[in-house]
């Protein structure tokens, strides 16, 4: 059975610097992860929402938008109705309805936050990235995504961006307009093309794969990606540090570049259970 949806915890600025680890151990394999967020050096508040193995298996990062603490509202329904939404699945559900699950769920909070908005003029406009990962025993994973926070996969030292940004400078780059270098500095790199809660209906992204034992997941918002480079992400990706070790460095590197945004980091370690 899913554990208590009461337990999902909400990352913002009422627990920042707050780490939170565990352990996940299931039939075959083991993950274990580490989550952490930051205002920043520059920002008064801090509109990042992470939800971490609540269901189990359900890792979510989130980036708000609209001032105010609307940001911050909009970012913690997107984790709190993945959440639900994954909770529903039947212990065993395959990927396939997983993954529609997951999709439903981040559509859903979609809905949600529009209503929210919309009762409370204060909160009008806010809106929120949302990059979901769910693991399973079972031997796959699958990512719902929507706007220009990151899931990273990492194999055999092997680095994969699993998303695509959903943003201005995102188009221009596919179009051969700019270069990814250009991208990181453009004055609209920032601009989202798509993000919930920012009309009635907002396609969602879905990427599975199987899941292997040696694999590590990282989701970041774009308080990471703007002010470390791709490659230097990549680096750190690849050391052998434990997830808290690389969540920590990776918000470090964020502020010490300048912080000039939030900075979540999620990291999540698949293995075979030790006898």
């Amino acid at each position: 059975m899913p554990r208590d949806l009461d337990a999902i915890h909400i990352s913002g600025s009422s627990v920042l610097g707050v780490h939170h680890v565990a352990d996940a151990v299931s039939a075959g394999l083991e993950w274990h992860y580490s989550a952490d967020s930051s205002t920043g050096r520059v920002r008064q508040q801090n509109e990042d929402s992470f939800g971490a193995d609540t269901p189990p298996g359900l890792f979510v990062v989130a980036d708000g938008m609209g001032g105010h603490a609307a940001g911050e509202v909009a970012s913690s329904l997107a984790v709190r109705c993945a959440a639900e939404g994954v909770a529903l699945l039947p212990a065993g559900a395959p990927r396939d309805e997983a993954g529609s699950a997951l999709r439903t769920a981040i559509a859903d909070a979609n809905r949600v936050i529009l209503i929210e908005g919309r009762a409370h003029p204060e909160k009008t406009g806010m809106g929120t990235t949302a990059t979901a990962l769910l693991v399973s025993p079972a031997g796959w994973w699958i990512v719902g995504h929507v706007g220009d926070s990151r899931a990273y996969l990492v194999r055999d030292r092997t680095v994969t961006t699993i998303t695509e940004d959903h943003t201005y400078v995102q188009e221009l780059v596919k179009q051969g307009r700019l270069s990814p270098e250009e991208a990181r500095t453009h004055p609209r790199s920032s601009l989202l093309t798509r993000a919930l809660g920012t009309a009635e209906k907002v396609p969602v992204d879905i990427y599975d794969g199987p899941l292997e034992s040696g694999d590590r997941f990282v989701l970041a918002s774009d308080g990471l990606t703007t002010m470390v480079s791709d490659e230097r992400i990549m680096e750190l990706l690849i050391a052998p540090w434990t997830p808290e070790k690389l969540v920590e460095r990776l918000i470090a590197e964020a502020n010490d570049a300048g912080g000039h945004d939030n900075t979540t980091a999620l990291v999540v370690d698949v293995m075979t259970p030790r006898p």
